[in-house]
């Protein structure tokens, strides 16, 4: 017999009416007689609650977009306010937002944006937005250290900036030729693969007749070479543990060796030339001799001795800059290029110039020269040379004029305003290419000295107020620039004697000082005069502190602008450095005041209404490091920040680590490994530091670090651990940072870029 109830319970569970309805009739329950049992009413299914994910959007741009991502789900936000993802997440779920991308010229970041999913919606993602560029604009090129053509008429410029090598077709179109842009190392191969480390100041740069590129890469200590093909390839010279290498590296090994390849060792190489034979000829800067390289990669040496006309026998002496006329005779100057000589059996005979530095036009000891730090021969066999502000010819009597520049006006006459011209380069047609490192301008000298800017680079070095790409920051040093808990970023013109202040919405102004004029008068910021200033530091009250010169006196002042913009001036800084204008001073968050010079004894502080002391001793640092051999003067830091506790932190470019100073003044390696140059995350002792470019920290809200020149910004925990964070502002060269109002500043390439942190 079926057990009809039984059955209808079952089939209600698992199948549709349709199959009940059938049973029922199987079990007497159709139109017949007798008593039916209705059946039981369906239960729906219950479903898991499920929960919006979302939060606000801020700094959008009108036209400008944010995309965000939780995982696959992606948003795109066009305007500022809250915001959802679509998909709804069940409780304990956990969730990661993060910003997938934004428009052009946009950084986003997101707070609070990682967690798991409660009972409730949750709103509380924030997405902040800023323009990438706050103020300038931002150049391609960032510094001519070297410079040739080719017979196709390419021009090369060793960028030693941002570590590779441009190239200005005849076009006027500009391109990466060899190098990754930031990027420091030694890596052969393809062009766009290679690394350079060719260091600051100057990365010659020389061609051979078969169109094969030598590029002088000092802080590696290597010369490396680029075919046509784009191939590059290390041709002398063993890669040494770090950029200050000398003059011996930490294992004993000689930084200067000849013989071939690898067996071959390089100091800084300051000037090169290429023989008519196919050599490479190069000054070591620092040894007194020129270098000879040949194509099969053998280095040997020169010693030279300079012979002066004055009886006295010849002299060791530092060459300058090298050349080579059209007969294999080589030109050289002195180290500061006031005298030019013509080597003959390693004897360096003057031909022309003196100790004076007029400029006069002349013959032989009658003429004389500011600087020349570029030469080139002309097919005539007169040597060009680029003397500071002017471009000089020098037969090879030692009869000097001058081709223009300096008094001599161009063909139409106009006054020629070069500060300091380090590079130059003659093509066929007899017109030159000559840059000033003092403008950053490349200027192009026809043979009939019309000369015209080459716009590669922006052609006005010198701060400009405004607001945003209309404002004009100029060069900025470390010491030069701070911001305030509100984001203000100040930012020192020490030739003007003002201090600007660069806001939020992208204005730049001038802060304190009155442009032009040199004083040490105290009062309102806008009346008040600065002598000399050398650099400044903001605290977290809002007041900014600056190093000025003493009124009468070689030494500095400690000078304060208050929250109210009056400036006073505090007590005299201690003295000590070496002359070498480079200045570093901060403040903690209790008013505690540091200073230190560069090559100085150490870092001296001064409590609140206290007086100045030597707080960390150089000499007891580089004595505990095990560096025997070093003192006081190997320790170099470009910046110190102090955390929310008062703990110090500065940086060391000598051994590539960054110091970690207590209250009370016990000093540890904070993070990075000493001499280690890998660039690599990790723990102290593990992560390591390439101090490849300028060094800069600033230390966020929750005080991790950001240091700059280490191919890019590393970011360094509280436990010292290296990071490499993925900041919105992408990867620009950045040598200076600052941290404000959540906000992490760079500067780089004469533009101020801001990124949001979360």
């Amino acid at each position: 017999m079926i057990n009809c109830f039984g059955e209808v319970q079952n089939l209600f569970r698992r199948a549709g009416c349709g199959v009940v309805l059938a049973v029922l009739s199987a079990c007497g329950g159709g139109s017949g007689g007798g008593t039916s049992t209705p059946p039981p009413t369906p239960v729906a299914p219950v479903e898991t609650p499920r929960y919006l994910l979302g939060g606000t959007v801020s700094g959008l741009l009108p036209g400008a977009s944010v995309v965000l991502a939780n995982g696959t789900d992606k948003l795109t936000v066009t305007a500022n306010g809250p915001f959802s993802f679509v998909g709804k997440l069940a409780a304990g779920t956990a969730y990661q937002g993060k910003v997938d991308s934004a428009s052009a010229g946009l950084g986003c970041s997101i707070a609070q944006g990682a967690a798991t999913m409660g009972n409730a919606d949750v709103s509380t993602l924030a997405v902040r937005c800023l323009p990438i560029v706050l103020a300038g604009v931002q150049e391609r090129i960032q510094r001519i250290d070297g410079m040739v053509q080719d017979g196709a008429g390419n021009y090369y410029f060793a960028d030693a900036t941002t570590q590779v090598i441009h190239k200005l077709a005849p076009d006027g179109s500009l391109s990466i030729y060899a190098g990754m842009p930031g990027k420091a190392g030694a890596i052969d191969g393809p062009a766009a693969s290679a690394t350079f480390y060719m260091g600051g100041g100057r990365a010659p740069l020389v061609i051979d007749g078969k169109a094969n590129l030598y590029v002088a890469d000092s802080c590696n200590g290597l010369v490396r070479k680029i075919t046509p093909a784009g191939v590059v390839s290390t041709l002398a010279g063993k890669r040494r543990a770090n950029c200050n290498a000398t003059p011996a590296e930490p294992d004993g090994v000689p930084v200067y060796a000849d013989g071939p390849g690898t067996q071959a060792r390089f100091g800084w190489i300051a000037s090169m030339a290429m023989d008519r034979n196919g050599d490479v000829l190069l000054v070591d800067d620092g040894q007194v001799q020129v270098r000879r390289l040949t194509p099969a990669g053998i280095v040997s040496s020169i010693n030279v001795l300079f012979s002066e006309p004055n009886g006295q026998p010849p002299r060791a002496g530092r060459v300058g800059q090298i050349a080579v006329d059209a007969n294999g005779v080589i030109y050289m100057s002195n180290s500061n290029g006031s005298k030019i000589y013509r080597l003959d059996n390693g004897v360096a005979a003057l031909v022309a110039g003196n100790f004076i530095s007029s400029g006069y036009d002349g013959k032989g000891t009658n003429a004389s020269f500011r600087g020349v730090r570029s030469m080139v021969f002309e097919s005539s066999g007169n040597l060009l040379l680029a003397d500071r502000d002017a471009i000089r010819r020098m037969t090879p009597d030692g009869e000097v004029t001058t081709v223009v520049g300096r008094l001599v006006p161009d063909a139409t006459g106009k006054s020629v305003d070069w500060k300091t011209l380090s590079q130059m380069w003659l093509e066929d047609s007899g017109a030159m290419l000559v840059f000033d490192a003092g403008l950053q301008r490349l200027s192009r000298v026809d043979a009939g000295n019309r000369i015209a800017t080459i716009p590669v680079m922006l052609d006005n070095t010198g701060p400009v107020d405004g607001v945003g790409a209309s404002a004009r920051v100029g060069n900025v040093k470390v010491s030069d620039m701070c911001s305030d808990p509100a984001g203000n970023v100040y930012l020192l013109d020490a030739a003007s004697k003002v201090l600007r202040r660069l806001a939020p919405n992208g204005k730049l102004e001038v802060y304190a000082g009155i442009a032009g004029r040199a004083g040490s008068d105290d009062g309102a910021r806008l009346s008040a005069t600065m002598a000399g200033p050398v650099a400044i530091a903001c605290g977290t009250d809002g007041a900014v502190y600056v190093a000025d010169k003493a009124p009468n006196a070689s030494s500095f002042n400690l000078r304060k602008i208050n929250a109210d913009g009056v400036m006073s001036t505090i007590e005299q800084l201690p003295a000590g450095g070496f002359g070498l204008q480079q200045y570093i001073l901060a403040v903690d968050k209790d008013g505690y005041i540091t200073w230190t010079e560069a090559l100085g004894k150490g870092i001296y502080r001064r409590p609140p209404g206290g007086v100045f002391s030597l707080f960390v001793s150089f000499e007891t640092l580089a004595l505990s490091l095990s560096d025997s051999d070093l003192g006081y003067q190997d320790i170099l830091p470009f910046s110190i920040v102090f955390d929310s506790k008062g703990e110090m932190y500065f940086d060391d470019y000598y051994h590539q680590v960054v110091f970690k100073v207590n209250r009370s003044g016990a000093v540890t390696v904070f993070a990075g490994t000493m001499y280690s140059t890998k660039n690599a995350d990790g723990a102290p002792g593990v992560g390591s530091l390439s101090f490849a470019g300028m060094p800069s920290l600033a230390i966020d809200k929750a005080d991790n670090l950001y240091l700059s020149g280490q191919d890019g910004v590393s970011k360094i925990d509280t436990a010292g651990v290296i990071s490499t964070p993925q900041l919105a502002w992408g990867n620009p060269i950045v040598d200076i940072v600052a941290f404000g109002n959540g906000t992490l500043y760079g500067y780089t390439a004469r533009a101020i870029v801001q990124t949001p942190l979360p």
